[in-house]
């Protein structure tokens, strides 16, 4: 019995909890809280539409009211022309759900030692699960939008017989490309933004400037053809820019893939993963002196 007991406890599971990081605990330890990540996401949603009247009917109403704005500003009033065949407001809609999901990964991630300081605080666990967790949540609002982009892709086809082309199947891969882009730039600023609080308040004043500089609410086409043809090919390499038209050449059949600015995209994102993670794990040491 005694040996038994010997090779059960030999057995037992042992965490082990390394702040330095230098080896490949983290990273096990990652894989073994993933179902925290899930509850984390979980969370955000039943929180964010506890006691509302309309529920998961917010994720729809924002972005369709943004898309109703957009084509009347762009689209009615400037004149300007959509990408192709398709109708104004499927182009800008289009756009839009990659913004959306770039900017708010980039908001989640970069202020995550902020939000989330009371929990992290608590308890162990893999830091990085909590904005990972609300990365998730955030992908569900904008599943729920393309899914009703493909109602209004419905509608379109019988008021102006627009069919979208058969490249819409690669719309959840290239979507990836805005959450990634947003997920790990903002891991790479979070922890200064527990050093340098005026960075807090300055992301959303950029990300409100960034929505109207990047081709959301009109073609990248057009807004290349605006710009000095000097400075074209560097407007050209905005990452986010690059992201949005991957998912547009995807829905818009005459669209063209815009090669330099998804290069630019991609490029971004390799940088930045192994530099926000290395951002964040320092910072994930030290913030509990900081917030």
């Amino acid at each position: 019995m005694k040996k038994e007991k010997k090779a059960v406890n030999s057995k037992a599971l042992k965490t082990v909890i390394e702040p330095n990081g230098k080896n490949l605990q983290y990273w096990k330890d990652i894989w073994r809280y993933r179902s925290l990540a899930f509850n984390l996401a979980k969370r955000d949603i039943t929180v964010r539409y506890k006691q509302t009247v309309i529920g998961l009917g917010w994720s729809i109403i924002s972005p369709v009211i943004n898309m109703l704005l957009m084509t009347f500003i762009f689209g009615n009033m400037a004149k300007m022309e959509s990408d192709g065949s398709a109708p104004y407001s499927i182009m800008v809609y289009a756009g839009l759900i990659p913004w959306t999901l770039f900017s708010k990964n980039f908001t989640i991630s970069s202020g995550t030692f902020l939000t989330s300081a009371a929990l992290m605080k608590k308890v162990y666990f893999p830091r990085i699960i909590t904005p990972a967790g609300a990365s998730l949540a955030a992908m569900v609002d904008s599943a729920i939008s393309y899914a009703i982009l493909l109602i209004i892709i419905l509608i379109s086809y019988f008021t102006t017989g627009f069919v979208p082309s058969w490249r819409i199947i690669f719309v959840p891969f290239f979507s990836l490309l805005p959450v990634m882009l947003g997920f790990f730039t903002g891991l790479f600023l979070s922890p200064f933004n527990i050093r340098y609080r005026d960075l807090n308040q300055a992301i959303p004043f950029l990300i409100q400037i960034g929505q109207y500089v990047t081709p959301v609410g009109y073609s990248f086409a057009v807004a290349c053809a605006a710009v000095p043809e000097k400075i074209r090919f560097v407007y050209s390499l905005n990452p986010v820019a690059g992201a949005i038209n991957a998912v547009r050449w995807c829905i818009i059949p005459d669209n063209a893939f815009h090669l330099p600015s998804f290069l630019a995209t991609v490029v971004c994102i390799l940088i930045f993963i192994p530099l926000g993670i290395k951002s964040f794990r320092k910072g994930e040491r030290t913030f509990v002196d900081l917030v």
